[in-house]
């Protein structure tokens, strides 16, 4: 298969699943329990001999109260006098309008984003908030996490669903393929694959472990809440991505 029918297939599945999973109605990893998988896959990934990279929380609440122009700035001030330690900016089009925030720590970034969209004339807007760092530390990333939780506790009404995904690399040729050494990470996830793309330097696999809460639907009415790519680059070495419920870093 030709690299770009692989790259459009891989945008494909993430962009139905991502989809999918804003769509469905799970328990979801509420709580404090979104930083135990992301513990979880930063822990198995290095028992592996991975070197760890860039680390993403990410979720987003359905703002239903707010309907017009008038709520949408209302709520934009809110938010710019909440979090003053954050840099705003505002930006629209005839189709969506959105405000952003961000602030900078010396490990890890947040964002803060309020989006309104319109869709067949009818307004819809959502909060959305994410924290990525460059590279996983797990002593950093207990502050991290303070941090996180105390952002997300006084934004969100709700407990809205969190997605963690971290990234990593492997050097040296991966013994048994690429294959082999995903469904070896997937046992020790103690997780079972769903659904997979194979390619001779590619391998996606979707999967379900009991570990975790939140869950999606997947191919004949099977339930998955991780994803597993691996790629191989130059110099042999090998990029491996891991997200739950589904990855939300390109792949």
């Amino acid at each position: 298969m030709r690299k770009k029918q692989i790259k459009w297939l891989m945008a494909l599945m993430l962009t139905s699943l991502f989809l999918a999973a804003w769509q469905y109605r799970t328990e979801g990893a509420r709580g404090d329990e979104w930083s135990v998988p992301m513990e979880t896959m930063a822990h198995t990934l290095t028992q592996h001999g991975a070197s760890l990279g860039r680390w993403v929380i990410y979720t987003r609440e359905y703002a239903h109260d707010i309907q017009n122009d008038a709520d949408f700035f209302k709520k934009m001030a809110e938010l710019k006098q909440t979090y003053r330690s954050f840099r705003w900016s505002f930006s629209r089009t005839s189709h969506w309008q959105k405000a952003i925030g961000k602030r900078e720590h010396p490990f890890f970034q947040e964002q803060i984003q309020l989006v309104m969209t319109v869709t067949n004339g009818t307004p819809q807007t959502y909060i959305l908030y994410e924290a990525t760092g460059p590279t996983w530390s797990q002593t950093r990333w207990k502050e991290a996490a303070q941090h996180i939780r105390e952002k997300t506790n006084g934004l969100f009404v709700n407990d809205p669903t969190f997605y963690a995904c971290i990234e990593g690399e492997f050097n040296g040729n991966m013994k048994g393929g690429l294959f082999n050494q995903a469904s070896q990470l997937l046992r020790d996830f103690q997780a079972t694959p769903v659904e997979w793309l194979r390619e001779e330097s590619f391998v996606s696999l979707s999967a379900y472990t009991g570990q975790w809460k939140n869950v999606l639907p997947a191919a004949n009415h099977q339930k998955m809440n991780m994803q597993l790519a691996l790629r191989e680059r130059l110099g042999g070495k090998t990029r491996v991505v891991v997200g739950t419920p589904i990855i939300t870093i390109e792949y």
